[in-house]
């Protein structure tokens, strides 16, 4: 029998589902023995001699020390478990800007009754940096209400694209909005700049439902200032949860939220997790992470 170690505290209904999808597997719960040959993880990990693969809970994993992992071990995130949840959200975001909902919600709460025009997502452009399981989520619901869609991908795109771009430059100077869902990783630390920032069209505004180091701070933030007219809607920020530097007028923000906090969405994501287990003993695991894309370490584990 195959042994698991799932290596974070889980009640009962979470064990309820790792049961009924690995029932032929031996499970073991944290924290009684890790050395297994598969461990599912949401943060840390403690490799085992037997240890073959490592699971994640998460959708990204730029937050584990993905350069500690030898070789030998497969890695596999949880893309595409929170795909939903994201895109939902996303659109919140957009529409709270777009129907101006947080300036009329205060102005009517102060008793102030200011009608001012609101922004049709139809017919406008929405560019997607980053068109996988978010990506495409974002997509479908963009083209219910009649959008044009440009992807900057690697993983190819579907009949909801309307065209796809291997320049981001290009697809930022195009989109009347622009949403990131692009993992964080070593060649996409940063890749947003002012440069880019800078090709925006005029109204148009920006959604984070990524990583914050995906775009500079400081260029960021120059361009919000600069460009009032420009936003930026993010579930994201740098620090996290250390908020600073975020008290301008142009700027929408939540509290990293969108992958959701309910139960009903975590459900998902552990059966989907569980699931892929099962894939990889299968021999054909889904979402298996390319290492080398991050052999960069961050500071936090090396402890600076």
């Amino acid at each position: 029998m195959m042994d698991v170690y799932i290596n974070f505290p889980a009640d009962t209904h979470v064990r309820e589902i790792a049961e009924s999808i690995l029932q032929d597997f031996d499970l073991h719960w944290f924290p009684d023995y890790f050395d297994a040959e598969v461990q599912i993880i949401k943060d840390r990990y403690m490799l085992g001699n037997r240890t073959k693969m490592i699971q994640t809970i998460s959708a990204g994993v730029d937050h584990i020390d993905v350069a500690g992992i030898p070789n030998k071990i497969i890695l596999c995130s949880n893309a595409g478990a929170y795909s939903i949840s994201v895109a939902e959200h996303t659109f919140a975001l957009i529409l709270a800007h777009a129907k101006n909902i947080i300036e009329n919600d205060s102005l009517m709460k102060s008793g102030t009754f200011k009608q001012s025009p609101t922004t049709l997502l139809y017919g406008k452009t929405l560019g997607i940096v980053g068109y996988g399981g978010i990506g495409r989520r974002v997509a479908e619901i963009a083209k219910a209400f009649g959008m044009k869609i440009v992807a900057y991908t690697r993983s190819g795109a579907d009949d909801n694209v309307d065209r796809l771009t291997d320049d981001v430059a290009e697809l930022f100077a195009s989109s009347d909005m622009i949403v990131l869902s692009i993992p964080l990783t070593d060649k996409t630390r940063g890749m947003i700049n002012y440069k880019i920032l800078q090709k925006t069209k005029k109204n148009a505004f920006i959604v984070n439902v990524a990583r914050a180091d995906i775009v500079l701070k400081s260029d960021m933030l120059r361009f919000l200032k600069e460009t009032p007219d420009r936003w930026y809607l993010s579930d994201v920020w740098w620090d996290e949860p250390n908020i600073k530097d975020a008290d301008l007028q142009n700027l929408i923000l939540s509290p990293h939220v969108a992958g959701g906090m309910s139960g009903e969405i975590m459900d998902l994501a552990f059966r989907l997790a569980f699931e892929n287990v099962k894939n990889f003993f299968d021999g054909h695991p889904k979402n298996v992470v390319k290492k080398e894309e991050y052999k960069m370490k961050s500071e936090r584990f090396l402890g600076i």
